[in-house]
C-alpha cells in the first residue's frame, strides 16, 4: 500500500498545476539545471542584441530594394536616390531612404529553397532542414551564447508568428512567443485569490512533494521541473515584465514609430534590449504576393518603412544602435517575371537582406544584379557578384557576435556545429 506522501507522475503534475499558472506561463522555461552551473564564458565582442524583422512569405526584391522602374519587370513604382550610392528602395520608402547611410544592403543573397518551409528554416537557421536534426534559429543562438539564465526576462523573445524551436540548444532557449504585442499576456498574473504569499506556501508544499517523487523518477526530472517553476516565478514577480506593454511609452515615441501591430512590436523590441534581452523576433507576414502585388507590396511598406527607421532612431540616440544588430530578411525574394495577375513566384535564385548597427559597415550595397533584375552580374554571366549564402551570413554574424563556431554541440549522439563549416564570413560587412 503506497504511503499518504507517494506520488504518480499525475499526481505530481497535478499539484504543480496548482502553482496558480506557473507552469502555463513557462512551457519554455524548462531548464536543464547543470547548464546553470557551467561558469559564463567570457565574450570578446561588444555586439550583445539581435532584432531580427523577418518578411514572412518571401518580400519581392523589385518591390523593396532592387526596383527596376520603367522596365519590363519592374513595378510602376519611382526608385528613391539616397546618400549611399546604389542603396535606392522603391518611393514608398520615404523614412528609411533617409536612413541609408545607417544601413547595408546585400542584392546578392541567394539560395537553391523556394518552398516556404524550407526556406524559412534555412534563413531562420542557415542549415537546410534535416529530417534527423532540428537546428535552433538566430534568436535560440543568441539567447545560449549571449543570454543570461539567471536574467528574470526570456534571452529570446519573439513579436507574433509561429513559435521555432531551438532544436538541440535545449528548450530554455526556444522563443516565449506573443502573438498580441502590447495586449495582457495570459497566464503572467497570479491566479484569482492568490498573492505573493499564497504562491510561496503553495511552493513550499510543491517542494515537499517532490522529495518523494524524486526516489522513484530520479533528481534530474525535479531539478529541471523547479528550475522552470523559478524561472517563471521570477518574471511573474518582475518589475520587468512591464517591458511587454507600452502604457508608460511617452505619446511622442508612439507617434514616431506610427500605429499597428508591427510598431507596437518594434517598440516592445527597443525595449526589451534596453532591459537586456539578447534577441527579439518581430514578424511582419503577408509578402507572399502572387497577385495584386504592387498594392499589396505597397501596403506592407507603409506598415514598415516608419516603424523601422523610428527604430534605427531610437536605438541611436539611446546609445544601443552598435551594440544591437537590426537585420531585415524574408525567406526568399520573388520572380523577375511577372505574372497576367501583377504578381510574382518564389525566386530564391537572389534577393535582397538589410542589415545595420551591431558592428556593421554600414552605408553600401552588396552584390548587383542585371538591369532586368536577375542573378547576373555586369557582364551578362550567370552568377552574382559578391554572392551570399544564408550559411554565409551567419557566419558573418557569429564572427561578429564572437559565437563558439568552433564547439561540437550534440545532438542525437552526433557532433553539431552553430554555423555551417563550410560557410565563409563575409569581411565586406564588418571590415
Amino acid at each position: 500500500m503506497p504511503s499518504p506522501f507517494s506520488l504518480t507522475r499525475r499526481d505530481f503534475l497535478r499539484a504543480s498545476a496548482a502553482a496558480g499558472g506557473v507552469i502555463a506561463t513557462s512551457s519554455f522555461f524548462s531548464h536543464n539545471i547543470r547548464g546553470e552551473e557551467t561558469k559564463a564564458r567570457v565574450r570578446n565582442s561588444k555586439v550583445n542584441h539581435v532584432i531580427l524583422l523577418y518578411m514572412a512569405g518571401g518580400p519581392s526584391q523589385l518591390e523593396t530594394f532592387d526596383p527596376r522602374p520603367g522596365k519590363e519587370t519592374g513595378a510602376p513604382f519611382k526608385a528613391l536616390e539616397t546618400e549611399v550610392p546604389g542603396f535606392t528602395p522603391v518611393e514608398h520608402f520615404k523614412e528609411i531612404a533617409k536612413c541609408a547611410p545607417d544601413l547595408t544592403l546585400i542584392k546578392s543573397m541567394h539560395s537553391r529553397e523556394g518552398n516556404h518551409s524550407r526556406a524559412s528554416y534555412l534563413l531562420h537557421t542557415g542549415y537546410i532542414p534535416n529530417p534527423t536534426l532540428k537546428h535552433p534559429s538566430l534568436g535560440s543562438i543568441v539567447a545560449q551564447q549571449c543570454g543570461d539564465p539567471s536574467f528574470e526576462l526570456p534571452n529570446f523573445v519573439k513579436l507574433q508568428g509561429a513559435p521555432f524551436p531551438a532544436g538541440y540548444l535545449g528548450v530554455e532557449n526556444n522563443p516565449f512567443v506573443i502573438s498580441r504585442p502590447g495586449a495582457k499576456i495570459e497566464n503572467l498574473d497570479y491566479a484569482k485569490g492568490v498573492d505573493q504569499d499564497r504562491m510561496d506556501r503553495r511552493m513550499k508544499l510543491v517542494k515537499e512533494m517532490e522529495k518523494d517523487f524524486a526516489k522513484e523518477h530520479g533528481d534530474e526530472a525535479v531539478e529541471a521541473h523547479k528550475a522552470m517553476y523559478e524561472k517563471a516565478r521570477k518574471l511573474m514577480d518582475s518589475p520587468l515584465r512591464k517591458k511587454f506593454y507600452l502604457e508608460d511609452e511617452p505619446d511622442e515615441t508612439r507617434k514616431a514609430y506610427g500605429e499597428g501591430s508591427f510598431a507596437d512590436s518594434l517598440i516592445i523590441a527597443r525595449r526589451l534590449v534596453e532591459a537586456g534581452v539578447p534577441a527579439v523576433e518581430c514578424t511582419l507576414g503577408g509578402w507572399d504576393t502572387h497577385d495584386d502585388g504592387f498594392n499589396r507590396c505597397k501596403n506592407l511598406i507603409d506598415k514598415l518603412d516608419k516603424p523601422w527607421a523610428a527604430l534605427i532612431k531610437d536605438l541611436k540616440q539611446r546609445g544601443l544602435y552598435e551594440s544591437t544588430m537590426v537585420i531585415w530578411m524574408g525567406e526568399f525574394g520573388r520572380t523577375p517575371k511577372l505574372t497576367n495577375t501583377e504578381g510574382r513566384g518564389h525566386w530564391p535564385n537572389n534577393f535582397c537582406v538589410v542589415v545595420g548597427g551591431g558592428g556593421f559597415k554600414t552605408g553600401q550595397v552588396i552584390g548587383e544584379t542585371d538591369d532586368l533584375g536577375y542573378n547576373r552580374d555586369s557582364k551578362g554571366n550567370t552568377t552574382l557578384k559578391d554572392p551570399v549564402g544564408p550559411n554565409d551570413l551567419y557566419k558573418t554574424i557569429g564572427t561578429m557576435m564572437d559565437w563558439e563556431m568552433t564547439k561540437e554541440f550534440e545532438a542525437g549522439n552526433r557532433p553539431v556545429w552553430l554555423v555551417d563549416k563550410e560557410a565563409s564570413a563575409v569581411e565586406k560587412l564588418y571590415k
